[in-house]
């Protein structure tokens, strides 16, 4: 009793209430967007809700877990290296092996349950980034410098997941561990000989690029024939949905239907017009714009908030680090969970072209539940060793 005591003494409730709150939020959303279509095919119009339900239990049990290890177990060579092949595996079978949906091949299935490799991605690169910044940064201070052969290798494992990523093709995917890893990057101190002027045009040019891409694609399709295709269809979507309102441009024209029947206060729980055959994956993509139907602006903003809140948070706790890696980590979790939600809060909005991407903690899926509730857990971690006193320098005792 005295143990546990102890240990919810040092429990970081400021991450741990929002997270339970957003996926309460969560079940109670993905039921209302699914249930009528559900019905509409003769299927149990709480499938999606005991399934959701099923995954929360899972993740909360997740963050549990990884709430309380040894930090030294999942930022040890053996742990980065056995995981580095597990993923390979994974996404060359998916990429080979698995059944096409919506354009892509990123999930694997067993029965009923999805795993989608690209969501374990976020969370690997994010461990194997962090420490390889750490320990380069530990070396540099006591002098060691290593042939330029063993500082490529953490970079060709990263290379050839995001290689992959994008050949499922999950663009929305390889934008998100892309930006973690330039974040970790640009962040440590390992790459403190850079001026600050240097990183900022680095930014800067990878910024202008995208938006030279965006340019070209207006121009004509030159994924026509190819199984990339679809992507620049989004791209069209983007650019005018109205125009391909038949198509590739029915999801955002239907969201915008929906945000527009919402307005301040909403229809109210269950009211949602565009869920009933009109919005493609309300429960999943475009679940916000179901939120924003039956909950209003008010609805949509308080979950926002949330999302913010437990982000903010996240850097927080690694802005107070006492070591690089923990501070590295934090960044990287807090940059993936911030960027997915923009992801998804701009395709919803049209804001930014629809990339496939979930909104953390509410819509449905169990990959992205499991990753994200994780990842939680490790945060939660590191902040109960900074309350302690206890910190660990990883970097040190796993060089």
């Amino acid at each position: 009793m005295k143990k546990i005591k102890e240990k919810l003494k040092y429990f970081d409730y400021y991450l741990f209430i929002p997270y339970i709150l957003l996926c309460i939020a969560g079940i109670i959303m993905v039921y209302s967007a699914s249930s009528i279509n559900l019905s509409y095919v003769g299927a149990k119009t709480d499938a999606y809700l005991w399934r959701q339900l099923i995954f929360v239990i899972v993740g909360v049990i997740g963050l549990l877990i990884f709430s309380h290890v040894n930090p030294h177990w999942w930022a040890s060579p053996i742990f980065l290296v056995g995981g580095f092949f597990v993923l390979i595996g994974l996404l060359i079978f998916a990429l080979l092996f698995s059944r096409e949906i919506n354009g892509a091949r990123g999930w694997i299935s067993f029965g009923p349950i999805s795993l989608q490799p690209a969501e374990l991605c976020k969370l690997y690169l994010t461990m194997l980034m962090a420490r390889t910044m750490a320990v380069r940064e530990q070396n540099l201070e006591q002098g060691k410098i290593y042939p330029t052969s063993a500082k490529l290798k953490p970079y060709l494992l990263v290379a050839c997941m995001l290689i992959l990523i994008l050949l499922a093709p999950d663009f929305g995917g390889f934008m998100i561990n892309l930006t973690v890893i330039l974040v970790i990057a640009t962040t440590s101190t390992n790459t403190g000989r850079l001026s600050y002027k240097k990183r900022a045009a680095a930014w800067s040019g990878a910024a202008l690029s995208l938006l030279l891409l965006i340019q070209l694609l207006r121009l004509g399709n030159p994924l026509k024939g190819t199984r990339l295709s679809y992507m620049y269809e989004r791209f069209q979507a983007f650019f005018d949905p109205f125009s391909v309102a038949d198509s590739s441009g029915k999801q955002l024209v239907n969201s915008y239907y929906a945000i527009s029947n919402g307005g301040l206060f909403g229809l109210g729980l269950g009211n949602s017009v565009q869920k009933r055959g009109y919005l493609p994956a309300p429960y999943t993509d475009f679940i916000l714009s179901v939120i924003n139907e039956e909950l209003g602006f008010i609805g949509s903003a308080v979950i926002l908030l949330l999302l913010g809140f437990m982000i903010a948070r996240i850097f927080l706790i690694g802005i107070r680090s006492q070591n690089t890696y923990n501070t590295l980590f934090c960044y990287g979790i807090g940059s993936f969970m911030l960027v997915q939600t923009c992801f998804n809060v701009g395709g919803v909005l049209g804001m930014l072209p629809i990339t496939g991407v979930t909104l953390p903690f509410i819509s449905y899926g169990g990959s992205s539940m499991l990753v994200l509730s994780i990842s939680i857990g490790m945060v939660m971690n590191i902040a109960a060793n900074q309350n302690r006193g206890t910190e660990i320098d990883i970097a040190k005792k796993v060089n």
